[in-house]
């Protein structure tokens, strides 16, 4: 595998401390035959981004723009200037392959653990997590069904590829094209260009793009002036509370494409963050189909995620 970007070299695994989010799955597998993780406060976070996204409308299709400096700039840019270049990002990067380094923290753990991840839009992605003696575990999706194989239970667990059950084994409860679009690097709920307001923040230096979100609530972009880039995202209900917020930077050019290595979702009601930190990476790569799913293992049980309770 040839990559395009090597940012760190320095391998992580994981902690040794107790509870530790990536060891605390394992521990827990180990203890109950299930993972049990705890999804209670982020499942408010994900009724609210299925709700929304649900209402929502359609990506609209415009071209790439160049970015102009500010000081060229008569009037504020339209919803469309400032969209135009993630949405032919989206378009065209549609697969990815890289190593990364995971952050996961809340009010009571913090951990760090090193994946191996693979991705193809809209809702297929493999994770595959390392432990200091190998593979910790094994997680495949291929938009339909969700299967995870954890080698120390010798064990692969199968089900539909739902939020409860991603989130069972990546402590966050979005769908299969949720954590798709987080892993490129995109913002999760659907947009509408079209009805859209811009504002700028002259201390700040940031264009600040609102849209509605049908049914109530909005999403806000932060973009940076002068390249206009993505630099965050978040949600918020019809009362005004912000639920969800993404940050992207660290932008690097990647095979032509300009990406951002460093990404992070918040769930700010549950106090719950998650940050991925890309080492290596290759952008649409020709990724098998066989590649997200999970075939039987010889000697190895297999567990129906749908038939189990959730923690």
């Amino acid at each position: 595998m040839r990559w395009r970007v090597n940012r760190r070299q320095q391998a992580t695994g994981f902690k040794s401390k107790a509870r530790v989010a990536a060891s605390s799955v394992l521990q827990d597998i180990h203890q109950t035959r299930m993972v049990r993780l705890r999804v209670q406060s982020f499942l408010r976070f994900a009724i609210v981004l299925f709700v929304l996204s649900v209402t929502g409308c359609a990506f609209q299709r415009s071209a790439s723009t160049v970015s102009v400096p500010p000081s060229t700039q008569s009037t504020l840019p339209t919803e469309h200037d400032l969209l135009a270049p993630l949405t032919a990002r989206r378009d065209q990067v549609t697969s990815l392959r890289g190593l990364a380094r995971i952050v996961y923290k809340d009010t009571a753990e913090k951990g760090t653990a090193r994946q191996a991840v693979a991705v193809a839009a809209p809702d297929h992605f493999r994770l595959e997590l390392f432990s200091p003696i190998g593979i910790a575990a094994l997680v495949t999706t291929d938009g339909q069904t969700l299967a995870a194989y954890l080698p120390q239970e010798k064990t692969i667990y199968r089900g539909a590829a739902s939020p409860l059950n991603a989130a069972r084994f990546l402590r966050v409860m979005l769908s299969a094209s949720q954590v798709t679009s987080l892993l490129l690097g995109l913002p999760l709920l659907p947009l509408n260009a079209d009805e859209g307001t811009v504002r700028l923040d002259p201390q700040e230096e940031m264009y600040l793009l609102t849209l509605p979100i049908p049914g109530g609530g909005m999403q806000i972009f932060t973009f940076d002036r002068k390249m206009r880039r993505l630099a965050g995202w978040e949600v918020q209900t019809a009362d005004g509370n912000t639920v969800a917020r993404m940050t992207l930077a660290d932008y690097r050019t990647v095979q032509g494409q300009t990406f951002p290595l460093e990404i992070m979702l918040a769930d700010l009601q549950g106090n719950q963050e998650a940050t991925i930190y890309y080492e290596q990476l290759e952008l649409n790569p020709a990724l098998p189909s066989t590649l997200f799913t999970l075939a039987a293992i010889a000697g190895v049980q297999e567990t129906n995620l749908d038939t189990v309770s959730a923690p």
